[in-house]
């Protein structure tokens, strides 16, 4: 089975093979949860997010056509989900109010603790995830999948169900309002700002961005290597946003997933 294709998996599992619907569920989970916790910025809803989109995915497997790979079409029922779940508090965040947030943070000491590169990259991570959720929706999920995922207009347009121009038209605009923020703000991007992620460590801690003790971020990725590399001066924001760890999926996620296709209970819900 390990050689075998998405595609060929997805008419095994429709036909009933269990062990090929828990492998096809093993291989996209990865993405979509990824997806997920990029679109909410908090763990906990990306992790109920993505257990509700896998169960529309094996519900809906028959309809996968084979027209685009099976990755794409996982992609179009993942972001209509999430186009249409439920809000949550962080999504009411706008960029003015992360400006004042972040002049706030300077006016604290420094942190200098025995953890303070993992902090400060939880800081980082936690900031830089928070600007897109300032973004509508839509928005945030052409950025998520033209520019994090790297789709282009065609595909990322099939993905969204809009035509090319308008997935360029949002991108575009979605790339203004990062890039217009990072300007003023991030001193990552531009040094001449004052923000630095390590001198926001304190004040995230007191206004419960996050707990030292239970990070939300920064001790959660595959490649935490990679996710600590320094980033250059005048570097884009893109290259920043590609810093971040690809995030390792809860186990309890698959566990409650394969769960359900034992109990033969998916077949109900089809």
């Amino acid at each position: 089975m390990d050689q075998e294709k998405p595609d060929d998996l997805v008419k095994q599992a429709i036909n009933g093979n269990k062990a090929a619907l828990e492998r096809l569920i093993l291989d996209v989970q990865g993405y979509v949860y990824n997806l997920a916790i990029r679109f909410f910025w908090n763990p906990s809803d990306a992790q109920d997010a993505c257990q509700e989109i896998l169960i529309k995915i094996i519900t809906n497997l028959s309809g996968f056509e084979g027209k685009s790979t099976f990755k794409t079409w996982s992609y179009r029922i993942a972001t209509n989900y999430l186009l249409n779940a439920r809000r949550s508090e962080v999504e009411h965040l706008t960029f003015e109010e992360g400006a004042k947030h972040l002049a706030k943070g300077l006016e604290y000491p420094a942190y200098n603790g025995a953890d303070k590169d993992l902090l400060e990259e939880e800081v980082k991570i936690s900031c830089t995830t928070s600007m897109l959720v300032c973004l509508p929706r839509p928005m945030r999920l052409a950025y998520l999948i033209g520019e994090i995922l790297e789709y282009n207009s065609k595909e990322g347009g099939v993905i969204l169900d809009i035509d090319p121009a308008t997935f360029r038209k949002r991108l575009s605009l979605a790339r203004k309002r990062i890039r217009s923020f990072m300007a003023g703000n991030c001193g990552i991007y531009n040094p001449k700002n004052a923000c630095r992620c390590h001198k926001q460590i304190n004040y995230s801690i007191e206004v419960s961005w996050f707990n030292p003790k239970s990070l939300n971020f920064a001790d959660k990725g595959i490649d935490i290597v990679k996710a600590k590399k320094e980033v250059d001066a005048f570097i884009d924001e893109v290259t920043i946003f590609h810093t971040h760890p690809e995030y390792q999926v809860p186990d309890v996620i698959y566990k409650q997933i394969k769960s359900l296709i034992a109990s033969n209970k998916h077949r109900f819900l089809e």
